[in-house]
């Protein structure tokens, strides 16, 4: 299994809540057309917050994933990332493609949980994907995608 794990894009506040700025959306149709070219989500999870949803919604736009994002507040900033690999583990290992889009820090313990904490995974900064292969033991990290800058392959 694939899971891509994505950080949102930039955020301003809006009252009491952050939503995306113009170019934190330019951030995340960026990094998505980058993933287009060679995934086919085929799940989409996002935390509740605002800033995700609207990443989620835009990152499954450009991916052309026509299913239901799903929400977990696990997802959250403080969510619980042990709860995410208990819930990624129930999945197909051979072909799903899985989209996490959260926040940090939980992308960078994520990341490390499912590398069962053997290599840090890279800093994410707004807008950025890491993608890893899973096969329901250990995560290897595949390639980190950026909106503007080449992308890394481990």
């Amino acid at each position: 299994m694939k899971i891509i794990i994505l950080r949102h894009g930039e955020a301003t506040y809006s009252a009491s809540d952050r939503v995306l700025s113009l170019e934190g959306q330019r951030q995340v149709a960026a990094t998505a057309n980058k993933l287009n070219a060679h995934y086919k989500v085929t799940t989409c999870i996002s935390s509740n917050k605002t800033r995700a949803l609207q990443t989620a919604k835009i990152a499954c736009n450009v991916l052309g994933f026509k299913g239901e994002v799903e929400i977990d507040k696990e997802l959250s900033p403080s969510g619980n990332p042990a709860h995410i690999v208990s819930y990624l583990d129930t999945f197909e290992m051979g072909s799903s493609v899985v989209l996490i889009v959260s926040h940090l820090p939980l992308v960078e313990i994520l990341a490390y949980e499912l590398n069962l904490k053997i290599t840090l995974p890279p800093s994410f900064d707004t807008a950025n994907a890491l993608v890893v292969d899973y096969n329901g033991k250990r995560g290897k990290y595949v390639a980190f995608y950026k909106p503007f800058e080449d992308t890394k392959f481990f």
